[in-house]
């Protein structure tokens, strides 16, 4: 009777129960969800002669965006380098992501070469939320490389379950130049927003892959929600900025998003607003027998953010 060989724990299927970012060979820490970074190529079709078959063949590798879900919490390398992206110096990174199992046993390794961050998605901050925060960075990598792990163990602490909890931050502060403490801190809620880094595709002769080239940084349009009494000193500067058309010189503003831990006693990042100006009021609407308090959505444009974390 032919017996079979148990498979090694190695070649076994596993739940993987934790990932991680690597940039430059530095551990930049543990992200709360991983998609895209998939591997593809279109298939070109070439007819010869009078034969009736289409010959297929591969076309360029084409590497999808990495989309990752972090917190606050990461390295100083990986805020760098979103910092340097949203202010508009675009820099490449080489770095993987590192799948380990429940035993912390590292599974799978997806390295990535020259890649560009080509979106940051900021989340919705609202005081009466209770879901936590993370934000989102979309990585366009160049050329992607899939390896299994080399089964090596990560000692992980208590401190970092704890660090963990720490990234989902649920307050915030919202400061506006120009406008009372009083009434910035009335703002109760503020859209998600996205800053994007335009990638254009550099397809050069020979290469089976397509180089990526940073474009132009794209700044949201960021609305705020504040009650409709306190609706007054944004009011006067729509009557000034727009409806008088006295955009100019020092009219626009600066302004500050903290993001702060659940006690509101420590910021965990910072989103400086430069060149702030307004571009739209709206009211809720009018209900009878209505019994929530009514808010004033405020649209606002910007020129340009910094990230300090």
């Amino acid at each position: 009777m032919t017996m079979t060989q148990p498979a090694s724990k190695d070649a076994r299927s596993y739940a993987s129960g934790r990932f991680e970012l690597e940039l430059d060979g530095s551990d930049c820490g543990v992200l709360n969800a991983v998609d895209g970074g998939h591997f593809k190529a279109e298939a070109i079709g070439e007819q010869v002669g009078g034969e009736v078959l289409v010959t297929r063949y591969p076309g360029r590798q084409k590497f999808e965006d990495i989309t990752i879900t972090c917190g606050s919490t990461m390295s100083p390398t990986f805020w760098k380098w979103v910092a340097d992206s949203i202010a508009n110096k675009p820099s490449r990174r080489n770095g993987a992501i590192v799948a380990r199992d429940f035993d912390n046993r590292e599974r799978s390794r997806r390295t990535f070469s020259d890649a560009l961050i080509s979106e940051i998605q900021f989340p919705q901050l609202d005081l009466k939320s209770k879901t936590p925060k993370n934000i989102t960075v979309k990585i366009a990598p160049e050329r992607m490389a899939y390896t299994p792990g080399n089964g090596a163990r990560k000692d992980v602490g208590p401190g970092d379950v704890q660090k963990q909890k720490k990234q989902t931050p649920q307050n915030f502060n919202f400061n506006m130049e120009g406008f009372d403490r009083e009434n910035t801190k009335r703002v109760v809620k503020i859209d998600a927003f996205t800053v994007k880094q335009n990638i254009i595709n550099n397809p050069v002769g020979g290469l089976l892959y397509a180089p990526k080239e940073a474009g132009r940084v794209e700044y949201p349009t960021i609305a705020i929600y504040i009650p409709e009494t306190y609706v007054g000193p944004w009011m006067k500067w729509w009557e000034q900025f727009v409806g008088a058309g006295n955009h100019t010189g020092d009219k626009e503003h600066t302004g500050a998003i903290e993001y702060l831990n659940s006690t509101f006693q420590e910021v965990l990042l910072t989103l400086n607003l430069r060149g702030v100006g307004i571009t739209g009021i709206t009211f809720d609407k009018h209900e009878g027998h209505a019994e929530t308090v009514r808010n004033a959505k405020i649209d606002l444009y910007v020129e340009s953010i910094g990230l300090v974390p």
